[in-house]
């Protein structure tokens, strides 16, 4: 495959452009790579170009005054952080951080001129934009949603739910968990021994199991109703 076949494949937006304005994209394209915890915007920056994540993951974060963490989202193949398109857009510094989550992250990188060129004439470009602020946002609702109304160990089930690979294998330490949930790694080792002995998971070092999946969605859905 040619590198166009690739990023067209990867972010088929690409594939629905003009052939001049496609060109132009893949022009201008720096396809890049960073090691895990690797900062990429901090709050503050200027955000002067577009990261359209093709391989492992973008963590979006903030911090409160006491020090602790907490996710916001994540940035996975085939998405672009809508806090930087905005913040690119609107010429207002990014409000959060923007790190390499736990396996890196590979992402390519377009001048902000270039795609504010495309954004103007391309409806490919201006779908793709609209495309993930409608995610992005329901996203975030169903975040704020969850704190203001779910407990804390709901809130660390569908943490759990979103993150468990095809095997039902959740790939996190307890520091990590604690950082997504902006709690203290205490409360979340209290917490997975609840749901432990409620024979819903099997906890280990960097490693949790889903035992029973739909009790667990259950769970949740019994939380949300």
């Amino acid at each position: 495959m040619t590198v166009a076949d690739h990023v067209s494949a990867a972010f088929p937006f690409v594939r629905a452009m003009s052939p001049a304005a496609r060109d132009r994209l893949l022009g201008a394209i720096a396809p890049k790579a960073v090691t895990p915890g690797t900062d990429l915007l901090r709050p503050g920056d200027p955000v002067d170009g577009v990261y359209l994540v093709r391989g492992g993951a973008i963590r979006v974060y903030y911090i409160e005054e006491d020090g602790r963490e907490g996710t916001l989202y994540w940035v996975e193949p085939g998405q672009s952080c809508i806090l930087a398109l905005n913040s690119l857009f609107s010429e207002i510094p990014y409000p959060a951080f923007a790190a390499a989550d736990k396996d890196g992250a590979a992402f390519l990188a377009i001048p902000g001129g270039v795609f504010r060129e495309l954004f103007s004439h391309e409806p490919a470009a201006q779908r793709f934009l609209f495309d993930q602020l409608s995610v992005r946002v329901f996203s975030l609702l169903q975040l704020l949603e969850q704190r203001m109304r779910l407990p804390q160990e709901e809130r660390l089930i569908a943490l759990l739910l979103a993150k468990a690979d095809g095997a039902g294998i959740v790939a996190l330490s307890q520091d990590e968990i604690a950082r997504h949930l902006g709690t203290s790694r205490e409360v979340i080792a209290r917490l997975l021994r609840n749901i432990a002995n409620q024979g819903l998971i099997e906890s280990g070092p960097r490693r949790i199991a889903l035992g029973d999946i739909e009790r667990l969605r259950a769970r949740l859905s019994r939380a949300d109703s």
